[in-house]
C-alpha cells in the first residue's frame, strides 16, 4: 500500500505494471478464498446429507470464515488501488527515453501473464462449482437424498467463469494498448480500463452476495 507508507514515487511504466500485478494478485487471492467458502458449503450439504454432522458444521463455518471477509476485502482492495493510483500520479514523468526501455516491455508482458494466470484461475474454479454441483444433483439420486443447494447457489460458478474471460480479455486490450503507447514513446495509465474492470467486480461481487443472502435466509 504506497500510499499508507507515503513511498516516493514517479510516473514510470513498470511501476505502473508493478501495481497491476499486486493487485492482480490480491484480488486473485480473494476470489479463490470465496471460492473456496462456495466449495465448503457444497460440502457442508453433502456431509449433512450423509449424517456427518461434524464435519458439515465444520464445512459451514468454514464458508463463512473464507467467504464474507473476503467479499468485504474485494472493496477493501479496490479503494486501496485507487488510492495507489493516484499517489503515483502525484510523482514527477519521466523523460521519453526511459519508456522505450525492452525491460518496459518484459514488464508489460509479465503483466499480462498474471491477467492470464488470474483469468485461468477463475475460469478453473467456476468449472469446480459447477461440476461441484452436477455431482451433488447425481449423488442425491443415487442415494434418493436431497442434495442440491437451492436456487440460490445456482450460477455461482458461471459467475466466476465470467469474471475469468473478463480479466483474459481486459488482459489482452491492456497489454495491446501499452505496447502501442511504449512504441509511440508515451505511457499512460488506462483509467478507462481500470474503471471497467473495478465496475465488473463490484457488480460481481454484490451479485455473489446478494445470491449467498439469499441462501442463507
Amino acid at each position: 500500500m504506497m500510499f499508507l507508507k507515503r513511498l516516493p514515487t514517479v510516473q514510470e511504466p513498470r511501476l505502473y505494471m508493478a501495481l497491476e500485478r499486486t493487485y492482480l494478485g490480491y484480488f486473485k487471492l480473494l476470489f479463490v478464498s470465496i471460492g473456496t467458502g462456495l466449495v465448503s458449503a457444497r460440502l457442508a450439504v453433502l456431509f449433512l446429507a450423509l449424517h456427518y454432522a461434524k464435519l458439515g458444521h465444520f464445512f459451514t463455518e468454514l464458508f463463512n470464515v473464507l467467504t464474507w471477509p473476503a467479499i468485504a476485502l474485494v472493496f477493501v482492495v479496490g479503494l486501496n488501488f485507487m488510492f495507489d493510483l493516484q499517489h503515483i500520479e502525484k510523482g514527477p514523468p519521466v523523460a521519453a527515453k526511459e519508456i522505450i526501455d525492452p525491460r518496459i516491455y518484459m514488464a508489460a508482458e509479465r503483466t499480462f501473464l498474471a491477467w492470464v494466470r488470474t483469468g485461468i484461475g477463475l475460469i478453473a474454479f467456476g468449472f469446480v462449482i459447477e461440476k461441484f454441483d452436477f455431482f451433488l444433483e447425481q449423488l442425491s439420486i443415487m442415494l434418493h437424498t436431497k442434495l442440491v443447494m437451492g436456487e440460490g447457489f445456482s450460477g455461482m460458478g458461471i459467475i466466476f467463469i465470467v469474471l475469468g474471460i473478463t480479466n483474459l480479455m481486459i488482459g489482452g486490450i491492456n497489454f495491446i494498448r501499452t505496447v502501442k503507447k511504449v512504441d509511440e514513446g508515451c505511457y499512460h495509465v488506462h483509467k478507462f480500463l481500470y474503471g471497467l474492470y473495478g465496475v465488473i467486480l463490484f457488480g460481481i461481487t454484490v451479485a455473489l452476495a446478494v445470491m449467498i443472502i439469499r441462501v442463507s435466509l
